[in-house]
């Protein structure tokens, strides 16, 4: 009887933790880290239409920034950003939008891009994807069946057992 109580607190807390960590997730900032020399950098991503992009650009000498959307058109341009920055766009269509680092000088600098998307980034560098949702889903969802199994077979033996006592006296 014991074994199946610590198999239920355990499958509560796993429940309970992936529940939680689902969120937290979500809500997670990711830094992409470069050198860029007299050279131009691109980043890619598949954004949804409708998504908020969030972005920070901090860097050791002067580099020029702007997104492009899908269509090619110029979305955000902060110039020339000599220390730090940050920008925000809602993407108003699907697909593949550019962030465009570029410095003209000859001497490296250092860049580092931190972003975050609500909703997060489907497969993307913002923290859970679809897939995942969807694993954790189903996770709880086996996890509560399994449990409401357990419990209901535990009260039946109990059930069968004041039977069999109530027989006997």
């Amino acid at each position: 009887m014991k074994k199946t109580t610590y198999a239920i607190l355990a499958l509560a807390i796993l429940l309970l933790t992936a529940l939680i960590a689902c969120p937290a997730l979500a809500s997670t900032s990711t830094s992409v880290s470069f050198t860029l020399n007299l050279s131009t950098n691109q980043i890619q991503f598949k954004i949804p239409s409708g998504t908020t992009f969030n972005g920070t650009i901090e860097t050791s000498g002067l580099v020029r920034f702007w997104v492009t959307s899908p269509a090619g058109a110029q979305i955000v341009n902060l110039g020339i950003i000599e220390v730090s920055n940050s920008f925000r766009f809602v993407a108003q269509q699907n697909g593949t939008y550019t962030f465009n680092f570029e410095n003209d000088l000859s001497n490296d600098v250092q860049v580092t891009f931190s972003y975050s998307a609500n909703p997060p980034l489907p497969n993307g560098g913002t923290g859970t994807a679809l897939v995942t949702l969807l694993i954790e889903g189903a996770v709880a969802v086996a996890g509560s069946l399994l449990i409401i199994f357990v419990v209901r077979r535990k009260n039946k033996k109990v059930a069968e057992l004041r039977k069999e006592i109530s027989k006997m006296e």
